[in-house]
């Protein structure tokens, strides 16, 4: 089998070489290529990539200034395999990926699994549901939801890694990341805020009660828990009461840095 890693990066070259060992040895026994969008990198992330394409001729490496969904999406149209992989950059993959995507060959090839930092989709699944949107926030629900309208998507609550984001970035807090400027962190929010507004559709169902409803179990850990979702459902006052406290943090967290 062929699989394409297809993922993107921006400014995450605290994980970077660690994250590439870790893919590039658990899938060696793999037919895989990796392919990685770049939205323009401010530290030494482009170093680090290149020097890794031009020493694994199966890595293809661009450059462009996109959100997370575009980018993916721009990978996936370089990209050839019969299955689709997502990996994010930013994650240290253990040795749950290569069984993982073992058991998912010899058990679910024929549909679209979802597992914490890790997902696998039949390219014409994919094409099917219409790809990935350009988004930052939600992109991945945004997809899984139509998968499901196909009747394909499956998932399976087990991190097959470590993820290396700082603990106060994750979710819906990643404009928080130390990644970014403090232009970029108010930007990023108020981004945030579109694609929420884009993928509302997704913000009022019960995402977890569907995941539940279509989990499966690859055996590959003791037991499964549910997807680390944290979704509270809220009016549009409440959300509205919470941008503006993110928004103040936001900018009391920056002038307190300056």
């Amino acid at each position: 089998m062929k699989i394409s890693v297809c993922t993107t990066n921006y400014n995450c070259a605290h994980a970077l070489d660690r994250h590439l060992q870790s893919v590039f040895e658990q899938l060696e026994p793999f037919d895989f290529e990796y392919i990685v969008v770049d939205n323009r990198s401010r530290d030494m992330s482009w170093k680090i990539l290149h020097e890794w394409a031009t020493t694994h001729p199966n890595m293809t490496l661009l450059s462009k200034r996109c959100t997370m969904g575009e980018g993916r999406e721009i990978a996936f149209h370089h990209s050839s395999a019969n299955h689709i992989m997502i990996l994010d950059t930013d994650v240290v993959y253990s040795n749950l990926l290569r069984r993982l995507t073992t058991t998912y060959f010899e058990r679910f090839a024929d549909l679209s699994v979802q597992s914490i930092y890790c997902g696998i989709f039949p390219r014409q699944q994919w094409i099917q549901a219409g790809g990935r949107r350009s988004l930052n926030t939600n992109e991945d629900v945004d997809l899984w939801m139509r998968v499901l309208k196909l009747g394909r998507m499956r998932w399976y609550p087990v991190p097959v890694g470590e993820n290396l984001k700082e603990a106060s970035a994750w979710g819906k807090a990643d404009y928080m990341s130390g990644r970014y400027s403090k232009n970029e962190r108010v930007l990023r929010l108020i981004r945030r805020e579109w694609d929420l507004f884009k993928t509302r559709k997704v913000q009022r169902t019960d995402i977890q009660a569907l995941m539940t409803a279509n989990m499966i179990d690859l055996a590959l850990a003791s037991s499964l828990n549910l997807w680390p979702q944290h979704r509270i459902p809220q009016s549009f006052v409440e959300h509205a009461v919470e941008f503006v406290h993110d928004l103040k943090k936001t900018l009391a967290a920056e002038s307190q840095r300056d």
